[in-house]
């Protein structure tokens, strides 16, 4: 076949989209095509989701809580905060929970319960009433005849005197004095003096008092009244943190254990923290709470000021050692300090 006749023959059986531009635009996307496969995944970053806000303790802690009457309207995460600040609180004031007992060491002639409420404050003697009164079989029982009779004597003599009377501007027995020493006056000094007349032999516990005040201390009757006694630390914790403006757990807790150790914050204190927080609106939360602690200590006795330093401290920053012991709070009672609590 002539090459002229073999040229046309091949140009008519081409496509028409395989010559001129359609050809290039084709030969082009080819190569794009191409040039895609070889580059590499293409890997979309997307921001890391929130995490969840801190979540409230699901259960109760390891004290006791079982056939206690609780303080009506107090919810779920209401009962759940409370019982770890009685946890925590509770550890500091003795190794064993509900039934803690003191002797006489600081002259307080005795204290007694989760948080050592004591005669010479006025503070044990409503408890031991309210148990005479609300279930008056029950408190027979824990006592011999012998020892049941003189508990009753002091505890009638205190009431007919009228009850707690202490004449003090300090906020707390450990705080130094406000111009005058604390004056305890007759009706819980009167409970002092029987306790030291009966509960002693040689400075130490008569076995027989001590094991009968620790049963009636353990009751859920008698547990059910401490719970109530407590629940106003609880309620006052409360104010306290709106009043500071930390919305945390561990604020809630600290308050809380001001004010079963120290009673409560002086007027100074909280207005000079007021000013710091407004100075410092930016300040961390950790910080803010520290600098409460130091000013609440400024009022406390020398030979005091370590523990309560330590105590708070550890409750701030969720661990430290109190009273020689290695503390982590939020991994013993599994809770978040930093749970909005209220």
């Amino acid at each position: 076949m002539p090459r002229a006749l073999t040229a046309l023959c091949l140009a008519a059986c081409s496509p028409l989209w395989a010559q001129g531009p359609e050809a290039e635009r084709s030969s082009a996307e080819r190569a794009f095509a191409s040039s895609v496969q070889a580059l590499p995944p293409v890997q979309l970053e997307l921001e890391p989701a929130p995490p969840p806000p801190p979540a409230p303790p699901r259960s109760l802690p390891p004290l006791d809580f079982g056939s206690v009457t609780w303080p009506p309207n107090m919810g779920d995460d209401d009962r759940r905060a409370f019982g770890i600040a009685l946890n925590v609180s509770g550890s500091f004031e003795g190794d064993t929970g509900w039934d803690n007992i003191t002797g006489n060491f600081d002259g307080q002639g005795l204290s007694l319960g989760l948080l050592n409420q004591c005669l010479g404050q006025g503070s044990l003697q409503p408890l031991m009433i309210g148990l005479r009164t609300k279930h008056p079989e029950k408190f027979k029982s824990f006592f011999s005849p012998a020892h049941l009779k003189s508990l009753n004597g002091m505890l009638d003599g205190w009431h007919r005197s009228g009850g707690p009377k202490f004449v003090d501007s300090r906020r707390s027995l450990l705080d130094e004095p406000v111009g005058f020493e604390a004056e305890a006056v007759s009706p819980n000094q009167a409970s002092v003096n029987w306790a030291k007349a009966n509960l002693y032999k040689d400075g130490a516990f008569v076995p027989s008092w001590k094991k009968e005040l620790q049963a009636m201390a353990a009751s859920p009757e008698y547990v059910s009244l401490q719970i109530a006694a407590a629940h106003g630390y609880h309620l006052r914790a409360l104010e306290y943190e709106t009043q500071v403006g930390v919305r945390e757990f561990r604020a809630y807790l600290m308050m809380f254990d001001v004010v079963v150790q120290n009673g409560s914050f002086y007027p100074e204190d909280l207005s000079e923290y007021a000013s710091y927080a407004q100075a410092h609106p930016e300040a961390p939360s950790a910080e803010k709470l520290e600098k409460l602690l130091i000013l609440r200590l400024r009022h406390v006795r020398q030979q005091y000021v370590k523990d309560v330093k330590a105590r708070k401290g550890a409750i701030i920053h969720g661990k430290g050692v109190v009273h020689g012991e290695s503390r982590d709070f939020p991994k013993e009672y599994s809770f978040d300090p930093l749970w909005a609590y209220k």
